[in-house]
């Protein structure tokens, strides 16, 4: 074959090759065309009519036929988690006001201590009878004290697995079963709502479990609560009785006669959300309305429960429910629990942590200067967050530029060359000084003035730091 033929050959090989290539014109139409409806929609000053039209083309909601009732146990469940502190009378009442506020349809406490006592006293001078629940273990006593706390509702714990029998070897099933019947009905003699906890209903024998459910609805319960008491259910529609939450709840609805379910999941697996999502999908559809019992920031036993705040931003980012949640409230509320509580919450806490939107990364301040929703599933002011750029080794001229736009309130390009002096001097910080911790405001501030950058008054005071 001769030089010409080679030729020949290979010129036909890229006219082939050119001729092969896709034509990418439609996608690009769509992709501008896309971009321009996100661009409309996505000013970076919140607006929330805008962003309810955003969230719906984004993310394009799955309804659910069922009310989701938040039944927060923060001040019962969510204080036993090992390491807290034990909340003053006034914290508690503050903690189930804010609750209250966000939208939280119920609230369980405990009436152990005088705290407790003193707590509850407050929270009905605060108006919050109606969804005040005092949780009870399986005795007469219990029922009584909220009686006399004026309790409207109660729920009663007792345990529905073999497992947990073993703490009364001496008890038959029948035995056991004849008291908890014996103080519902009590309960419900004296005019008090009941929700019967079933303890460790994961592990339960079913036909065990629905003669148990049955029994407490014949005696007047109107809510039984699904406790996955160690954290071992399975979220996944196929995950057999007793194991699989969406099997338990089909198996309940067509075979008792409870009027309605609450699902209440521990963390030990970390599928605690995973879980109590589940049930609610498995739930619609079957029941008008559907309680679950959660805890702010996933306080609780062990490894604690799912979190009311991601429980609500689930339900509100997938399914559309709005209901009256004041979801701007979450950031407020879960700062002043993990203060009441002496929690050290984590700063990359789901919603509500310190990170959950801050960008350190040069890469993502890039998109974020570009279009929020780049690295934002969803406004920071929706959940009462602000946004942060984190300034740090990994930081560019796009974050500098950021900042400097929220310290000065002046838009520069940049390559303007205040710009490129401050970022030289971020490099110098990191690169010289062996620096291992982000450029503090005050130290960004004093950048900012020696290039001759006017300072926002607020932030003038920095540079007395």
């Amino acid at each position: 074959m001769n030089i010409f033929e080679i030729r020949f050959l290979y010129g036909m090989a890229y006219t082939m090759s050119l001729m092969l290539r896709r034509d990418f014109s439609q996608e690009e139409r769509e992709r501008r065309e896309f971009i321009k409806r996100i661009r409309d929609l996505s000013p970076y000053e919140f607006r929330e009519e805008d962003w309810e039209r955003l969230r719906e083309m984004i993310y394009p909601p799955e309804p659910l036929d069922v009310d989701v009732i938040i039944d927060d146990t923060t001040l019962r469940e969510g204080v036993q988690m090992s390491g807290l502190i034990t909340p003053s009378p006034e914290d508690m009442c503050k903690i189930a006001c804010m609750l209250y506020e966000l939208g939280v349809e119920r609230i369980e406490v405990k009436s152990f201590t005088s705290n407790d006592v003193e707590g509850i006293r407050l929270m009905h001078e605060m108006g919050l009878s109606d969804v005040l629940a005092n949780w009870c273990r399986g005795s007469k006593e219990d029922i009584d004290r909220s009686l006399k706390l004026d309790f409207s509702q109660i729920g009663l714990s007792h345990p529905v697995s073999y497992i947990h029998f073993e703490k009364w070897p001496d008890k038959t099933c029948e035995e056991l079963v004849d008291r908890v019947v014996s103080l519902v009905e009590y309960a419900v003699d004296h005019g008090l709502t009941v929700f019967v906890h079933g303890e460790d209903s994961t592990r339960a024998d079913w036909g065990f479990e629905r003669e148990f459910i049955n029994a407490v609805a014949e005696a007047g319960a109107k809510v039984y609560r699904i406790c996955d008491t160690v954290g071992i259910a399975r979220s996944w529609p196929e995950a057999p009785l007793p194991i699989g939450i969406p099997a338990k709840i089909k198996k309940i609805k067509e075979e008792t006669k409870i009027p309605y379910l609450e699902i209440h999941a521990h963390n030990d697996l970390g599928n605690a959300v995973a879980n109590t999502m589940a049930a609610i999908r498995a739930a619609s559809g079957l029941y008008d309305k559907f309680y679950v019992s959660t805890t702010f920031l996933g306080l609780g036993d062990r490894t604690g429960n799912a979190e009311t705040e991601v429980i609500m931003m689930n339900c509100y980012i997938h399914h559309g429910i709005k209901k009256h949640w004041k979801l701007h409230l979450l950031r407020q509320t879960a700062n002043f629990i993990a203060s009441a509580l002496n929690y050290h919450m984590p700063i990359n806490k789901s919603i509500v942590g310190d990170s959950a939107f801050e960008h350190k990364s040069g890469i993502h301040q890039h998109g974020i200067k570009a279009l929020p929703l780049t690295y934002e599933a969803y406004p920071p002011e929706l959940v009462g967050q602000e946004r942060r750029i984190a300034i740090g080794p990994g930081s560019g001229r796009h974050g500098i530029v950021m900042e400097i736009k929220r310290m000065t309130g002046l838009e520069l390009d940049e390559d303007d060359p205040r710009v490129v002096k401050i970022v030289e001097m971020v490099k110098h910080e990191f690169d010289t000084r062996e620096r291992y911790h982000n450029i503090k405001d005050y130290e960004l501030a004093r950048m900012i003035s020696s290039v001759g950058l006017p300072l926002a008054e607020k932030y003038k005071k920095l540079l007395k730091q």
